[in-house]
């Protein structure tokens, strides 16, 4: 069981991460639209797509599914690593016992 919570941690890492760095850099520049430029049509069209990232849909395509996914990767690293965490608590109260 305790390998089977360690692959589905490990993933549920990865994607997650993947997907929380996604909205806190598209986040991060919609705070900071200086950095992109403000007053060129190709600087305005970038912070147009960022904040259609960021937002989850980008022209007629919801991608807010995405969010959610980020979302679900986060409460399942909550569970596993709690669970794994605890698991390892009394492992070592076990040997001790020894």
């Amino acid at each position: 069981m305790y390998k089977i919570l360690k692959v589905i941690h490990l993933t549920a890492g990865l994607i997650g991460s993947v997907l929380v760095l996604l909205m806190a850099v598209t986040g991060i520049m919609l705070n900071h639209r200086s950095l992109i430029g403000y007053s060129s049509n190709q600087a305005m069209k970038l912070q147009e797509f960022i904040f259609a990232i960021h937002s989850g849909h980008i022209g007629n395509i919801s991608i807010i599914w995405l969010t959610d996914l980020g979302a679900i990767c986060m409460i399942v690293l909550s569970f596993t690593g709690v669970w794994m965490g605890l698991n390892l608590i009394i492992k070592k109260k076990r040997r001790m016992k020894r």
